[in-house]
C-alpha cells in the first residue's frame, strides 16, 4: 500500500498511547503521527481511564508496569465497561514470558507487544488492529470447566504467583516514588531554611552600606571605588541567594498534578497580576491577549498558573528599558498555546541549548548583573511534561528578543460531567 494511501486510511483515527516512560511514549506517538494517525499521550493508568472514556479512541497502546494503576488493571476495567469494551487494546511490556502474556490476554487485551520492538512491528500490529482484525474482544479467560483438575491446580498456582509478583513490583515502584518525593521535599525544605537564614543579614548589611555611601564624600577616589565595588558584590550575592530561595520554592511545587477541566481565561489574569506591577515599575509595555472562546484544557490550575507567571516574569525581568512584552493565548491545531514574546536581550544558539537546565545562566554584556539561575523555564518544562504538552523557545539572536511557548492539548469536558453538573444545578 502506498504511503499516501496509508495516511488516507488513517485520517480521523485516534490512538491513545499510555506509558510512564515519557521518551518511549513520545517516540511511539511520533511514529504513529508520521503515518497520519492522531495520537494522545498519557503517563499513568488513572489518566488513561479518563481519556479512554472521554475520547473513545480507535486503539489503545497500554504499558503494563506503571506506578499506581497498572496496565493490567486498566485493561480489565476497560474491557468490563460496555462503553469501552470494543476498543482494541495492545499491551506494551518488557515481560516476554508466556505466563506473563497469559495474564495480559486474560485481562482482555487484544494483542501483546514485547519491548523492545521495532517501528515496523508496531505499525504492523496497529494496522492490523485498525483494519478490524482485532476489534472483537478475546476471551478474558480459559474455559475452566473443561480443564482437568491437575491442570487447573497448576493454572491457579501460576496465576497466583504472577499476580503476586506484579503486586510486589508495583508496590516497589510506589515505595521508590514515595522515597524520591520525600527526598525532594527534604531538599526543598533544607534549601529554603538555609537560604532564608542567609538572606537575613542582608537587611543590616544594606543599611550599613547606605550609611557609608552617604558619608563617602570625604573618601578618596580609590576608597569610593572600593565601596562601590563592595555594594555591587553584595547586590550580586543577594540576587544569587534569592535565586536559590526561588529554586527551593519551585522544587516544592513540583508535585503530581491534580487536573481539572479549566479555562485559561480564569487562570491567566490572576497569575499575571504581579508581572503587570513589575512591568509598570520597569517601564515595560506589557500586554495580555486572551480570547474568550478558547477551549478548555485538562490541567492543574495552580501548576499552570505558576508556569505562565514564570514565562511572563522572565520576559519582563530580562527585557530592555522601555521594551515590550506580549502574552498571547491561542488555539493552534488542537492545542491551546501560551506564547510570550519580548524585545529583550535575545539568546544565542548556545544559550538556547542550555535553557531549561537549572543553574545554567544566560549571561552576556547586556544582562550583566541580572542573570538568573535558569530555574523558571525548567519549571515550565516540568509542567508541560506532566500534562503531556510541549515547550518551544525561539530567538533570532542577541538583542532581538525571544519567544517562549507552552502548548497544552485542548480538551472538551466529557459529556457525563456536563450532565452531572446540570443535574446538580437542577437539584
Amino acid at each position: 500500500m502506498a504511503e499516501q494511501e496509508v495516511k488516507d486510511r488513517y485520517v480521523g483515527r485516534t490512538v491513545l498511547v499510555v506509558d510512564d516512560e515519557q521518551a518511549l511514549a513520545e517516540a511511539v506517538a511520533a511514529t504513529l503521527n508520521a503515518k497520519g494517525l492522531q495520537t494522545v499521550v498519557a503517563y499513568d493508568g488513572d489518566e488513561a481511564l479518563v481519556l479512554s472514556r472521554a475520547l473513545q479512541p480507535d486503539l489503545i497502546l497500554l504499558d503494563i508496569m506503571m506506578p499506581g494503576r497498572s496496565g493490567i488493571e486498566v485493561c480489565a476495567t476497560l474491557k468490563t465497561d460496555p462503553a469501552t469494551t470494543s476498543i482494541p487494546v495492545i499491551l506494551l511490556t518488557a515481560k516476554a514470558e508466556k505466563a506473563d502474556r497469559m495474564v495480559g490476554m486474560a485481562a482482555g487485551a487484544d494483542e501483546y507487544l514485547t519491548k523492545p520492538f521495532s517501528p515496523t512491528e508496531l505499525l504492523s500490529l496497529v494496522d492490523e488492529a485498525l483494519g478490524g482484525q482485532l476489534v472483537e474482544p478475546r476471551p478474558r479467560q480459559q474455559d475452566l470447566a473443561k480443564m482437568p483438575a491437575d491442570q487447573l491446580v497448576v493454572y491457579a498456582q501460576e496465576w497466583s504467583e504472577l499476580f503476586e509478583r506484579e503486586r510486589v513490583e508495583r508496590q516497589a515502584l510506589q515505595d521508590a516514588r514515595r522515597r524520591l518525593d520525600e527526598l525532594d521535599r527534604l531538599k526543598a525544605a533544607f534549601l529554603s531554611a538555609v537560604t532564608h537564614e542567609l538572606l537575613t543579614p542582608f537587611s543590616s548589611i544594606g543599611l550599613a552600606l547606605q550609611v557609608m555611601q552617604r558619608q563617602s564624600q570625604g573618601l578618596q577616589h580609590d576608597q569610593r571605588a572600593a565601596l562601590d565595588n563592595l555594594m555591587t558584590e553584595i547586590a550580586d550575592l543577594h540576587r544569587l541567594v534569592s535565586g536559590v530561595v526561588k529554586f527551593a520554592g519551585l522544587v516544592n511545587k513540583r508535585r503530581e498534578p491534580q487536573p481539572g477541566y479549566i479555562s485559561l481565561c480564569q487562570v491567566i489574569p490572576a497569575a499575571l497580576q504581579p508581572v503587570a506591577v513589575l512591568a509598570q515599575a520597569r517601564q515595560i509595555d506589557f500586554r495580555v491577549f486572551v480570547p474568550s472562546d478558547l477551549p478548555k484544557v485538562h490541567a492543574d490550575p495552580e501548576l499552570l498558573g505558576e508556569a505562565v507567571f514564570q514565562m511572563a516574569h522572565n520576559a519582563v525581568k530580562f527585557n530592555l528599558p522601555e521594551g515590550k512584552a506580549r502574552v498571547r493565548i491561542m488555539e493552534r491545531d488542537g492545542w491551546v498555546v501560551v506564547e510570550v514574546q519580548d524585545t529583550g536581550v535575545g539568546l544565542t544558539p548556545d544559550q538556547l541549548e542550555l535553557l531549561g537546565q537549572p543553574f545554567q545562566q544566560s549571561a552576556d554584556h547586556l544582562r550583566r548583573g541580572k542573570e538568573g539561575l535558569g530555574v523558571g523555564w525548567s519549571f515550565v518544562r516540568y509542567v508541560s511534561e506532566v500534562h503531556g504538552g510541549w515547550t518551544r523557545v525561539e530567538s533570532p539572536g542577541p538583542g532581538q528578543g525571544s519567544t517562549f511557548s507552552l502548548g497544552l492539548l485542548a480538551a472538551e469536558e466529557p459529556q457525563e460531567l456536563d450532565e452531572a453538573r446540570e443535574e446538580a444545578v437542577e437539584g
